[in-house]
């Protein structure tokens, strides 16, 4: 049976259709939800493509070989290439699907054919066109078939499900780098420590102290000053105190006569003095 990590990325098992060969002969055809099992497909996206008609109508509601490599080969290049191509190309190779209708080739041996050349291609690591093309030779070399043109078609269409399948391999290298890239873009990142102000310093002046002098200082100062003073007056001369007072008696006399001259009435002009 193959594997659902196979089934559900699409990619071409390497025993192509070996494993559902056994299966059909051991069941005779599979059920819908068997054949969703095996691919990894939802049973909707199956009832779709038939219903399209990419996907020939299953008989019995049991899906067969022709059916099953069908849905296997959609599967496969469905990444790359539209459904509806996908359904064309097959159609160049073998017309369109019909029950009963006879095929230049099995699109069993078609998923068999692929399966071989992407495992070729691996170990070569070649995906070149020529040397796709080569590989694709080597793979198809023992076919036979009256119709010369089914050669030719077949390796054309090989060809494009081998540059699909590279495509679709390459397509999902890059979603999972993608996917590192952002995931490691998601990862919180460390907490940087926390940055600390700036510590300003602010130089206050230097207060130089007034010195203020001891009480027994000042009342020296008062004292001496007192001294001086009395000392002063000591020393001044008496006769210059008596001489200041005598001074100013003298002024206040002389100030009073001149009032009282004042105050007395002027005598007439035409008084005469008395003859001696």
């Amino acid at each position: 049976m193959v594997s659902k990590e196979k089934a559900q990325t699409g990619s071409p098992d390497e025993k192509g259709f070996a494993k559902i060969e056994m299966l059909l002969e051991a069941t005779g055809g599979l059920s819908l939800s068997q054949v969703s099992a095996v691919t990894g497909l939802e049973g909707s996206t199956i009832q779709n493509w038939v219903k399209r008609g990419w996907v020939e109508h299953p008989v019995g509601k049991k899906y067969e070989e022709v059916h099953i490599a069908r849905i296997l080969i959609i599967n496969a290049l469905k990444e790359c290439i539209k459904l509806e191509n996908i359904a064309r190309l097959m159609e160049y190779v073998n017309g369109k699907p019909q029950n009963g209708s006879e095929t230049i080739i099995k699109e069993s041996l078609i998923y068999d054919y692929l399966c071989q050349a992407l495992k070729q291609s691996s170990q070569t690591d070649d995906h070149s066109k020529s040397g796709v093309e080569t590989v694709i030779n080597n793979v198809i070399k023992d076919y036979s078939d009256p119709n010369p043109d089914s050669r030719v078609r077949i390796r054309k269409a090989l060809t494009v499900m081998m540059f699909a399948c590279v495509c679709t391999d390459v397509k999902r290298r890059v979603e999972a780098m993608m996917g590192a890239v952002l995931s490691e873009m998601d990862e919180p990142k460390p907490t940087p420590p926390p940055v600390l102000p700036k510590l300003e310093i602010t130089l206050v002046p230097e207060v130089v102290p007034v010195e203020e002098p001891e009480p027994d200082e000042v009342l020296e100062d008062i004292v001496e000053t007192r001294k001086t003073v009395s000392q002063a007056l000591r020393e001044w001369d008496i006769s210059s105190v008596e001489r200041i007072i005598i001074d100013h008696d003298e002024d206040a006399r002389n100030n009073t006569s001149v009032e009282e001259e004042k105050k007395q009435p002027a005598k007439p002009w035409y008084v005469r003095k008395n003859p001696k």
